[in-house]
């Protein structure tokens, strides 16, 4: 997994890797509590990261400690946190990250097409076949 184009931004790492294109990969920050404020910063990382482009994400959540409701409300709406999302595969093996996980996908269903993994491999030929239906 050789990463490109790699860049640090307070809340999140993004980056891509050679082989898995076009896709953008992206991990939090160590013990991430996110509020609707961070939850924002996350976004305009995101957005400048892709310049703006639509794009399929891997999302490494294991870093995630706690999601508010608003941050929650806020990732979930299209117009908002998913934003230039066509789709994203979260991974994590914490179980904590997993109940988190679950429960936004409960509650807070995403416009877009989600789902959790708890195996990367999985996970991207999950955003392959989806990017590859979006193309037919």
């Amino acid at each position: 997994m050789h990463r490109q184009n790699l860049k640090e931004y307070e809340l999140i790492t993004l980056w891509q890797e050679e082989g898995h294109e076009p896709f953008i990969f992206f991990t939090y920050s160590p013990n991430l509590e996110m509020d609707l404020g961070k939850a924002k910063g996350i976004v305009q990382s995101r957005l400048e990261y892709s310049q703006g482009k639509p794009c399929y994400y891997l999302i490494d959540v294991t870093n995630l400690k706690s999601v508010t409701k608003e941050a929650r409300e806020y990732m979930s709406d299209k117009n908002e946190g998913l934003s230039g999302v066509l789709g994203g595969a979260f991974i994590s093996n914490k179980v904590l990250t997993t109940v988190i996980v679950n429960f936004f996908f409960n509650i807070n269903k995403p416009s877009v097409p989600a789902r959790f993994f708890t195996n990367r491999d999985d996970a991207l030929i999950w955003l392959r076949k989806l990017k590859n239906q979006a193309v037919l």
